[in-house]
């Protein structure tokens, strides 16, 4: 089978300006979808609909793009259903329609949500930057009445310099460095080198740090300081919830698109209310944390290596962290 149309009604001569007549002399995939969305000629064998045709199968695909009869396109979803006589296959109904509203209102919903995000971090950073001000401001009044230059004062007036200095660093971390250049890394030897550096503060908390490694190696593409950030973010973490020492295991696995890392540990576990806002800016379980530290973690293997991460914890047995992250890729 060729894609050859048979019939077009008149809701798809309004969306694409062809006529029925117009494929007379050339089929459906080389009027309206012969490119992709990003204008990379597809071969008719490589088409969904091509696919189904030959196939018998019914498929649904999300987001594509067909082309006008002006050269102009438009963004779709479609349905490729077959069309059965008498038991037997002989062609396909295709049923699709302009999806440009739909992804406009997702881009406003996803604008939307991202100024929501900025005016949830901009009251959580006045927040936090506010409070060791306001304890900066009375030292200096204190200071200025009394005359007296008292080292106790001076050393709370050093940590809350610290703290304003931590805050500001991690959110200077959360945005994605630009015109920097990823480069090729065995993930492996990124998560040993954050194991080395953390052990000494593990072995001084009574921790055991493990690793499981289920493949001889995960190539992918990063930026090396930022996945070191995470992982040591992770782990850090692990170690400060285990109050009466522990176990942290990081385990990694690859398949054939992508690399799996968890990092498990015993520790108190987290409860189920809180586990829908790890990640949230200035949402911690610590005491003295700033909740910038996962988001951060968030940020970095999400947004800036097109990776996933997922938190699953019960209270009393520990905590995991399922990390994702694509294999050999370029950003």
């Amino acid at each position: 089978m060729q894609a050859n149309v048979i019939f077009w009604n008149k809701a798809a001569e309004q969306l694409t300006g062809f006529l029925i007549t117009d494929f007379e002399k050339q089929n459906l995939h080389d009027l309206i979808h012969h490119t992709n969305q990003q204008g990379e000629h597809v071969p008719l064998t490589e088409c969904p609909v091509y696919h189904a045709l030959n196939s018998g199968e019914s498929i649904f695909v999300e987001d594509d793009i067909f082309w006008r009869k002006d050269g102009t396109s438009f963004p779709v979803e479609y349905t490729v259903n077959p069309m059965v006589e008498k038991g037997e296959f002989i062609g396909t109904v295709i049923t699709f329609r302009d999806i440009s509203e739909k992804k406009k209102t997702e881009q406003m919903l996803a604008e939307w949500e991202k100024l929501s995000l900025v005016g949830q971090m901009s009251v959580g950073i006045a927040h936090e930057i506010r409070n060791p001000i306001t304890s900066l401001k009375g030292f200096v009044q204190l200071i200025r009445e009394s005359k007296q230059l008292r080292e106790d004062y001076f050393d709370i007036m050093d940590s809350e310099f610290n703290r304003i200095e931590k805050i500001i660093k991690e959110l200077l971390m959360f945005s994605k460095p630009k015109d920097i250049n990823f480069t090729q890394h065995d993930l492996k030897d990124l998560i040993t080198q954050v194991v080395m550096l953390m052990e000494p503060q593990a072995i001084l908390k009574n921790i055991r740090i493990d690793t499981e490694w289920n493949s001889n190696e995960a190539i992918i593409s990063c930026l090396e300081h930022q996945i070191k950030q995470a992982f040591l973010n992770l782990i850090k973490n692990a170690t400060e919830a285990m109050v009466n020492g522990g176990n942290i295991i990081i385990k990694v696995d690859t398949n054939e698109k992508d690399v799996l890392i968890q990092v498990i540990d015993n520790g108190p576990g987290i409860p189920k209310e809180k586990l829908k806002k790890i990640g949230e800016p200035f949402f911690t379980t610590k005491e003295g944390g700033t909740g910038l530290g996962m988001m951060v973690t968030k940020n970095i293997i999400k947004n800036n290596h097109q990776g996933s991460l997922e938190v699953e914890s019960e209270v009393g047995k520990g905590t995991t962290f399922h990390i994702r992250l694509p294999l050999g890729m370029d950003c």
